[in-house]
């Protein structure tokens, strides 16, 4: 009994590294944030929001988020929010499946057809979390296409003479990061061992 519960928690461990290594923080409209003049629609339009994925919004202090009921969603009604937040950044976690809303409280923002967001959470899928994955990094501009810091940058670039190697990288410098799918790959391979 001591052998299946320690797998039954290995198991459920490996599961939950996975869900968090694949989870997804957007940022809502990633380049003009929480702002008016942005057509929110159109930007969850190609998201699958799934259980463990987080949403950022950042905005101008003016600015504020509600979280708000459906009918008041679609009225745009301030009067009663279930949170409000302030202060030019809140993040909230999708912990659960179901739809979300939120506003602007600030007068005419959601009433004049903007500043109003709906988030529908999903399960999580780990196959559908590496898709988007992949289609995040696919868009994503490749390292050719990104400029070359000047020599200079590089503290060890004055101090090494001309066209000696060297051996220290600049903190600068890009780092590796393992890739969620391997992590991924990874979990799948320890649940493969513990149920052998």
């Amino acid at each position: 009994m001591k052998a299946s519960s320690g797998a039954l928690l290995a198991v459920m461990a490996v599961a939950a590294l996975a869900t968090t290594a694949l989870a997804t923080d957007y940022t809502v409209d990633d380049s003009l944030g929480w702002d008016t003049y942005v057509d929110y629609e159109k930007w969850t339009a190609d998201k699958i929001f799934m259980v463990g994925d987080t949403i950022t919004f950042k905005y101008e202090p003016y600015h504020n988020v509600l979280e708000v009921t459906e009918a008041d969603y679609g009225s745009c009604a301030t009067g009663s929010p279930i949170s409000t937040h302030s202060g030019g950044k809140t993040t909230f976690e999708l912990g659960e499946t179901g739809t979300r809303y939120f506003i602007c409280g600030i007068p005419r923002h959601c009433t004049n057809g903007t500043m109003h967001l709906k988030i529908s959470t999903v399960p999580y899928d780990a196959a559908t979390a590496a898709k988007m994955e992949e289609a995040a990094a696919a868009a994503a501009p490749s390292p050719a296409s990104l400029p070359s810091p000047p020599a200079d940058t590089y503290a060890d670039a004055k101090a090494a003479p001309a066209g000696a190697p060297t051996t220290s990288t600049p903190a600068s410098a890009p780092r590796y990061q393992q890739p969620a799918a391997a992590l991924a790959g990874l979990a799948i391979a320890a649940l493969v061992a513990i149920a052998a």
